[in-house]
């Protein structure tokens, strides 16, 4: 009998590290790649290029991103409701969503029973002020993707950048526009805050250049009559608009990073505050020693 000889196994190169250096950079970018470089360059680089994992604890969004599935549950209940001419969702959509996520968050069960317990109130004032709210919901977790040109030089391929981000929720207002609204947990904001806000001005850009479609029939939603900023702990809901002028500045300024990002700047900014809720302050050569 012969025995026939097996190949011998071929031994896998261990993929290179990935080095910001000559990584390929991001096909895309958001309001959240764009801030973080703006705050850190090489937290942008470890993030984003060399895709590093960092160091976050399981449960440190957990509280925000249980209210905002708690939030998107009920909308889209609603969103159907209508839809189907069936009833409006009551409480008890907001209090399932939420304890899904809180289940499967990585908090201890007593951690759980606290985030329960604390947005027992968060979530009756959503309730109630989505009772009062006239306007039809038409989608949450709203997806965009706008094309921004680049000057020449610019190393993107076809000149171009794509500018990408989610919506919180987008409604139709009685007179037929478009309005938008993001959800927070945390700390109170003033007026001037919401006036400032940069992600309402990115969610704004990509509704005025055509990104947001409604799902229902794919139309293109006409440009943001105003943009709201939702404080789920308060439960105020503060509105604000963004002229054209503003617009064309935050396209601006969208261009200059990139171009910083293209030209692989990647420069720490080290700082107190800033480090020490770094993911990366424990692997980063130019931490802060206050952090």
């Amino acid at each position: 009998m012969t025995t026939t000889e097996l190949p011998h196994p071929v031994a896998q190169a261990t993929p290179a590290p990935r080095s910001m250096a000559d990584a390929p950079l991001p096909a895309y970018e958001s309001h959240s790649s764009i801030s973080t470089y703006r705050a850190c360059p090489l937290r942008y680089g470890f993030r984003y290029v060399e895709r590093r994992p960092g160091e976050v604890s399981p449960g440190q969004f957990a509280f925000g991103n249980a209210v905002h599935k708690a939030f998107e549950a009920f909308v889209l209940a609603r969103i159907r409701a209508r839809a189907e001419g069936s009833a409006e969702p009551g409480p008890d959509i907001l209090q399932a969503a939420l304890d899904r996520k809180l289940a499967s968050s990585g908090l201890a069960p007593d951690e759980v029973e606290d985030a329960r317990q604390r947005a027992g109130p968060v979530l009756a004032r959503f309730l109630e002020l989505e009772t009062g709210t006239v306007a039809d919901p038409i989608a949450v977790e709203l997806g965009f993707g706008v094309d921004v040109a680049l000057p020449d030089g610019g190393a993107a391929e076809a000149g171009t950048i794509r500018f990408v981000g989610y919506v919180d929720r987008v409604d139709r207002a009685i007179d037929g526009s478009t309005e938008i609204v993001d959800y927070k947990t945390g700390r109170a904001r003033t007026q001037a805050d919401v006036d400032a806000d940069a992600q309402l001005t990115a969610y704004a850009f990509g509704c005025a250049r055509g990104g947001l479609r409604d799902p229902a029939n794919g139309e293109t939603l006409p440009p943001a009559s105003r943009l709201g900023l939702y404080i789920a702990e308060s439960g105020t809901l503060a509105w604000t608009t963004r002229t054209d002028e503003q617009l064309a500045a935050f396209e601006a300024g969208l261009v200059d990073t990139v171009g910083r990002i293209r030209a692989r700047a990647f420069a720490a900014r080290p700082a107190p505050w800033r480090c020490r809720w770094c993911e990366y302050r424990r692997e980063c050569p130019e931490v802060s020693p206050e952090a």
